[in-house]
């Protein structure tokens, strides 16, 4: 369906609402907020930022709502830092200090604690600074945030562990070996000039720290640059503003205090003279991709105003007349995305990627030459001030109803910003845009020109002549002259291109409605069904927890039709690209405006999900169920689709080990799973008649079940309700659909995998015996119980991989527990035997854990379970999912938690003796067995004994039996 004709619906479909009175709400009012820095009138929380006396910055978050605390600090230095004989420093030292500190000198003991309180913690680095963080239970703060200020103080950089963590540090290193991302990164190094730290491996690995003095520059290196003028750091905590600044004070005026600024690099990516050039490189992965960098001058002068930003949302528009739009009704392209780099001191690049079909490839000159016009139309005509001014308007909106996210999350971003943002637009800075400045721009779009781009064409036919040294990526260099490049100065104008019209998804009241039921401070309202009618359930609920002007709603349409055969999952599949396209530029503009929608494919049925601004979200709910039922195939766009499935279906060949792996395990132990390789036989035979013909089948088989939750009234959810049971009319006879899962027998499977990768990997996957919510407690807490231990006898003292986790792991309500291990020198059968003399080992463990750690570990479960969400999609999310569990109480995690008291650790052991060590616990251990790793796993895998091999899941199918997990089922 066209951009206008949607319009129109859309703004009838206003009309009508309007007079209805939907529109018309009184203005919500806020409390004066006491923070120091800029808020929304709608903040509850209490931000303050100050300085240590060391130079330190710091902001803290008083919420006292809060059952989660949380840190984070950023050092501003990154690996483009590192010294040019050791590449790959700097991400060797975010991983050294983890390793224990003079305070606290056990190796594991700062992530066991953290885990042991219902905590988790990471930490990455990127080209210009470092961030490390953690979240825990609230209660547990102080003693958490001392551990965490001894990385900063007096780290030990044990000697016994600096050549085991090389080890970590390549085998992250070869885990991404063949991720086409970092590929064409390290092809594009080789091009960077050599004076610029980006023309050096960034992530290091064996060979690059293989330095005879790694431990002496390591602690140079920390010196020089963890130092308190360095350091941002933000704390979240219920505890009140005094409170954690004393414990920050107490804590962090340690860290040392020299003189020290960020490093700023000015010079050029890439030399004057190598410019425009056209790189060529070879994926693994089937895709074409056409990419223009741009090297650009540093922005952080220009946080006020962006003038950066400006051009990437323009050029990167999707609406009717963009340069995307245009390119999809030539079939040249599917997606296109703009980065213009963020803020930094530094110079950097701006980035174009386009998304080619095969015919945009062999067009990819003109797809150029159309960007540069659309170039040329924004210097020309899209610097009307009245377009900043709608993007300022979006902008303040979203800032005043920001949502709220974890604190986890919440600290990390504001952790980064303090170091590149003045402390009072900490919280808004983000969203300014102030003086608009169109000759800035101007400027800017001068960087933007064919003869200061570096154009990289990846695609699986690419010209190579060489090969990159570190991910061995298959490339070429040529330089571009000539009447091309020419073209590209002065393109012709296209008459399809256009700038964007204005915004019509901007919400005009943004007021929140008046409760219409009573509220209290000891409980909330809960979701009521509204509406049965055979065949269709609407369930309600005004929000009185988070009180904004937005809307959650969530459809289910559920049919036996679209899982039954791969055939028809496949069908599925492509009918809703089909519909997705066709609203991709009323989606984008949706987007924009704070709403926006999904659509995907369930093993129930079809599920819809709205969310944003109740004032313009019930115009997106007619503009998606009128496509998803009356969408006309366009046999183009079908082709083009078709192709790209196809494409993709591929490609999951190329997936992480860890995606395929989990992939597989699926098709093991539900019923309704389908390999790609039997979607790809199936898609060839889909025709635009045979998606037809499959729409009109599940329409006539459906059961509604729907969710309206936020800012409405009673009588319009029932509306919407009605216009959703209208467009979708349900079936009275239309069954409910449970998907099945192969409870496993008492036996102990082995199957083998060869992914084409050079990591080998061990996934034991051990089944809990029902669903009932006291085996979901169990199996829960045990991995609680196991993940840190675990990962800190397999990876950092074993040094088998770098990716190691235990964690539960549920389907379809049934429990399960998860480990896994990724190596690139271990075989799979050599893991399992480690992984094996772990788990024997931990029984001791069990055995001799005392009563108060155990209850550590369930408090801080009990903790997370309980839980209060951070916004109303959560909350949302939450409703959802208990309405299709089939529990109208909607407490699931309250009882999960009320489960978790009542296991002891006698209990606990019992079932972990059972249901993971008994030589009938029901398990399947999936090994994957590397490259050039044959003849070590057939050696090794000798000493493997009591398997029963399941080389296909038809295998375990015929000796399982089928259950259907229902909510507490015993």
């Amino acid at each position: 369906m066209k951009r206008g004709v949607l319009v129109a619906l859309s703004v009838g479909i206003v009309a009508a609402l309007a007079s209805a009175g939907l529109w018309f709400y009184p203005t919500a009012s806020a409390d004066e907020n006491p923070s120091n820095i800029a808020v929304s009138d709608f903040e509850t929380r209490n931000f303050q930022t100050y300085q240590l006396d060391n130079g330190l910055k710091v902001l803290l978050v008083s919420d006292p709502e809060s059952e989660k605390a949380a840190a984070a600090l950023n050092v501003s230095v990154g690996s483009w830092s590192n010294p040019e004989d050791i590449p790959g420093l700097a991400h060797f030292l975010e991983h050294m200090l983890f390793l224990g500190t003079e305070k606290y000198p056990e190796v594991d003991g700062y992530h066991r604690f953290i885990e042991q309180n219902g905590g988790s913690d990471n930490a990455y680095t990127a080209d210009e600074n470092t961030l490390y963080y953690f979240d825990i239970d609230a209660q547990q703060l102080e003693p958490a945030l001392d551990r965490f200020a001894q990385f900063f103080i007096a780290p030990l950089f044990n000697p016994d562990y600096v050549e085991r963590e090389i080890n970590a540090v390549h085998s992250e290193f070869t885990a991404s070996l063949q991720n086409d991302s970092r590929r064409l990164e390290d092809a594009v190094r080789e091009v960077v000039r050599p004076d610029h730290p980006a023309s050096r491996l960034a992530i290091g690995n064996r060979e690059t720290l293989q330095h005879p003095n790694l431990r002496d520059r390591l602690i140079e290196f920390y010196r020089q640059h963890y130092v308190a003028d360095r350091l941002s750091l933000a704390v979240y905590g219920p505890q009140d503003i005094e409170t954690l600044k004393s414990w920050v004070n107490d804590r962090f005026n340690g860290v040392r205090s020299v003189e020290s600024t960020s490093p700023v690099y000015d010079q050029s990516l890439f030399e004057t003279t190598q410019l425009p050039m056209l790189m060529e490189v070879e994926p693994r992965r089937e895709t074409r991709q056409l990419s223009f960098r741009f090297p650009v001058p540093g922005t952080l002068d220009l946080r006020q105003s962006k003038p950066h930003a400006y051009i990437a949302h323009l050029l990167g528009h999707q609406s009717s007349g963009s340069l995307i739009s245009a390119l999809k009704e030539r079939g040249w392209a599917d997606a296109l995305h703009t980065r213009s780099g963020g803020l930094t001191a530094s110079t950097h690049s701006f980035e174009v990627n386009i998304q080619l079909t095969p015919e945009g490839l062999a067009n990819w000159q003109a797809v150029a030459t159309l960007m540069f016009d659309y170039l040329d139309r924004i210097e020309s005509k899209g610097l009307e001030p009245w377009r900043y001014e709608e993007l300022r308007t979006i902008n303040t909106i979203n800032f005043r109803f920001a949502e709220q996210v974890a604190p986890v999350t919440t600290v990390q971003r504001l952790a980064e910003r303090l170091a590149v943002y003045d402390a009072p637009n900490v919280l808004r800075g983000p969203y300014m845009l102030e003086n608009f400045d169109p000759e800035t721009v101007r400027q800017w779009l001068g960087h933007l020109r064919p003869d200061n781009a570096l154009v990289t064409l990846m695609h699986p036919e690419a010209t190579t002549e060489t090969q990159s040294q570190w991910y061995e990526t298959p490339y070429s260099l040529t330089p571009l002259s000539g009447n091309q490049v020419a073209e590209w100065r002065t393109p012709e104008p296209s008459d399809d291109l256009s700038l964007p019209a204005s915004n019509p998804f901007i919400p005009k009241d943004l007021s929140v409605l008046p409760m219409a039921t009573p509220t209290s401070d000891l409980y909330n309202n809960l979701p009521q069904k509204i509406e049965i009618q055979p065949g269709f359930t609407l369930w309600y609920e005004q929000d009185d927890s988070f009180r904004t002007p937005k809307l959650d709603l969530t459809l289910l349409a559920e049919t036996p039709v679209i899982a039954d055969t791969a055939q028809a999952e496949i069908q599925t599949r492509l009918y809703l690209d089909l519909v997705d396209d066709a609203l991709s530029e009323i989606r984008y503009q949706a987007g924009l405006a704070g709403s926006g929608y999904g659509l995907s494919q369930t093993d129930r049925g079809l599920q819809l999900r709205l969310y944003g601004y109740s004032d313009r979200l019930p115009v997106l709910l007619d503009t998606l169920l009128v496509e998803l039922t009356e969408h006309q195939i366009d046999p183009e766009r079908f082709t083009l689709l078709k192709s790209d499935l196809e494409r993709r279906l591929r490609n999951t060949r190329e997936d992480p080990v860890l995606n395929q792996m989990f992939r597989r395990l699926g098709e093991f132990l539900v019923r309704s799973s389908h390999t790609p390789d039997e979607m790809l036989a199936a898609l060839e035979n889909v025709t635009p008649e045979s998606l037809i013909e499959l729409r009109d089948r599940w329409v006539e088989q459906l059961r509604l079940t729907m969710l309206v939750h936020g800012n409405i009234t009673e009588s319009n959810a029932r509306e919407l309700g009605s216009r959703a049971r209208t467009m979708l009319p349900p079936s009275a006879d239309a069954p409910s659909v449970r998907p099945s899962v192969a409870s496993l027998p008492e036996r102990r499977y082995r199957h083998e995998m060869q992914i084409d990768h050079n990591d080998a990997a061990l996934l034991g996957y051990y089944q809990g015996e029902n669903s009932g919510l006291r085996e979901r407690a169990l199996y829960r807490l045990m991995a609680q119980l196991i993940n840190a231990p675990y990962f800190a006898e397999l990876r950092t003292e074993l040094q088998l991989g770098y990716i190691v986790f235990a964690r539960d792991y549920e389907v379809k309500d049934l429990p399960g527990l998860i480990l896994y291990v990724q190596s690139p020198s271990t075989d799979p059968a050599l893991l399992q035997l480690y992984s094996d003399r772990f788990l024997d080992q931990f029984l001791q463990r069990l055995q001799s854990m005392d009563q108060d750690t155990f209850e550590q570990y369930k408090q801080g479960l009990i903790n997370e379970l309980t839980q209060q969400e951070d916004n109303l999609y959560q909350l949302s999310r939450r409703y959802w999912q208990a309405i299709l569990d089939g529990n109208p109480h909607f407490n699931t995690r309250i009882r999960l938690a009320q489960a978790v008291k009542t296991i002891s650790l006698d209990g606990l052991t019992r079932a972990y003796e059972t249901q993971v060590l008994d030589t009938e616990a029901k398990r399947l251990m999936m090994h994957q067995v590397g490259r050039e790793m044959s003849e070590d796993y057939a050696e090794h895998g000798s000493g493997l004994v009591g398997f029963y091999p399941a080389d296909d899941p038809a295998v375990v199918h015929e000796e399982s039996s089928w259950i259907v997990p229902t909510f507490n089922n015993l």
